[in-house]
């Protein structure tokens, strides 16, 4: 998480002519504009029945989750590169329960409230923009697709890392110090490590959501539950 006022120094010619010769970025985009897509024209599943008036509830609780999961006492800073926290358990837990809209809106505000309320270095809108993906991901995942829920949360993680993580994430941070693009590569295995603990957590805790959650707001958890099979 980054600070608001603090200034930051880069060179955007060498920065985002480092980008356009990468493959990567343009697979990248293509995945993001597929999303997108999918979200738009697909059918969607509905995943709860909350009114408007519970969805607003439910979306203030995950938003100070976010908040709290931000902060510096349940955020680990190896670096100014790298910082290990939940942050992207509690945006995929939003999406999943409240659709990619919702899931994006509280993953990118949480994630900005926790910059003003308790900075740890200089803000940036595009690492906000990465840690909401995360809600948007799983959001479009969930409600656009069938099948298994560990599957698809595994596919959410791995889709959240490639364009979150290494796409969206480092090229934030390349801005904002002015690094070439390969030397913010040596934290890549570390940020992998850290989506991986944080998909292992979501796994679980989706396992008790179904067990706790109203059945008669959540689609989901009458269809799954052990309890109803």
């Amino acid at each position: 998480m980054f600070n608001l006022l603090a200034p930051s120094a880069f060179d955007f010619s060498a920065i985002f002519g480092n980008i356009v010769k990468r493959w990567y970025y343009y697979l990248a985009l293509i995945i993001a504009i597929g999303l997108v897509i999918v979200f738009a024209v697909t059918k969607k599943q509905n995943r709860n029945t909350l009114t408007r008036t519970q969805k607003l509830a439910y979306t203030a609780v995950l938003t100070a989750m976010a908040v709290v999961a931000n902060l510096p006492v349940f955020t680990i800073k190896v670096s100014d590169l790298l910082q290990v926290s939940f942050v992207a358990t509690v945006g995929f837990l939003a999406g999943y329960l409240l659709g990619a809209g919702l899931g994006f809106t509280v993953a990118f505000i949480g994630d900005l409230l926790s910059a003003i309320i308790a900075p740890q270095g200089a803000y940036s809108p595009i690492i906000n923009l990465g840690t909401a993906l995360w809600g948007f991901i799983s959001g479009v995942i969930f409600t656009c697709f069938k099948g298994n829920d560990t599957v698809k949360t595994v596919i959410c993680f791995i889709l959240g890392f490639f364009l979150n993580s290494f796409i969206v994430n480092t090229w934030g941070l390349a801005l904002m110090y002015g690094m070439n693009f390969n030397e913010l590569l040596i934290v890549l295995p570390l940020k992998l490590v850290v989506v991986a603990v944080n998909c292992a957590l979501t796994i679980a805790i989706i396992q008790v959501l179904k067990r706790v959650l109203p059945k008669d707001k959540f689609t989901f958890v009458k269809k799954d539950s052990p309890k109803n099979t």
